[in-house]
């Protein structure tokens, strides 16, 4: 990280510069460390820490990919060559020889499932990251919400768009294709409580 002046701003170091150069900026940043920051459809998004039971779900399906010796990597920066985005999903699956040389951000190429598990900002988790990940060639995209108890698996990414989606709800197996082949267990998973008035 570039240290700052008594006379430079933030916006000096940053102007110019790619939104993940502005990412890398605030990545330095140790005021920012216990944000989740991305770069999605060209604007920076900070989110604060996320809820129990999203990280709940999170470690849940993390330890059933590394039981059966898959990499489960939580927060991993992916990275295109399509400008504008650079997620970090809830979970990244790949294998041991993808991040041999613990190249960050992972490139998406090396990259065989991604989970989402819905927070605050739905749009983000059903389209905006969809669209990317399915651009991107990324053959599985698992999308869990505890808002309403539902899971989609999209899978057979084709241009902008996955072109199949299979629905499921809380509590039933997920039954993942090859290179897994095995049922992802969601009887764990629990509903977000209703929000306080």
């Amino acid at each position: 990280m570039t240290l700052l002046t008594h006379h430079d701003t933030a916006e000096d170091a940053v102007r110019g510069k790619t939104g993940h150069d502005l990412l890398r900026f605030l990545e330095g940043l140790p005021e920012l460390d216990q944000l989740k920051i991305e770069l999605i459809d060209g604007k920076i998004v900070m989110q604060a820490s996320a809820a129990p039971f999203h990280n709940r779900i999170v470690i849940k399906t993390a330890t059933q990919f590394d039981a059966r010796g898959w990499e489960a990597l939580s927060e991993q920066a992916l990275i295109s060559d399509m400008s504008g985005f650079e997620p970090k999903p809830d979970l990244t699956v790949t294998t041991t020889e993808a991040i041999q040389d613990n190249r960050n951000p992972l490139p998406v190429d090396r990259v065989d499932l991604v989970v989402e598990v819905v927070s605050s900002d739905r749009d983000s988790d059903y389209v905006k990251k969809r669209f990317w990940y399915a651009m991107n060639g990324i053959p599985l995209y698992l999308l869990v919400d505890p808002n309403d108890g539902v899971i989609e698996l999209h899978s057979d990414p084709e241009q902008l768009t996955y072109r199949r989606v299979a629905p499921f709800r809380f509590g039933e197996p997920i039954q993942l294709p090859e290179p897994f082949g095995f049922s992802v267990d969601t009887s764990a998973f629990l509903l977000y409580p209703p929000k306080a008035p």
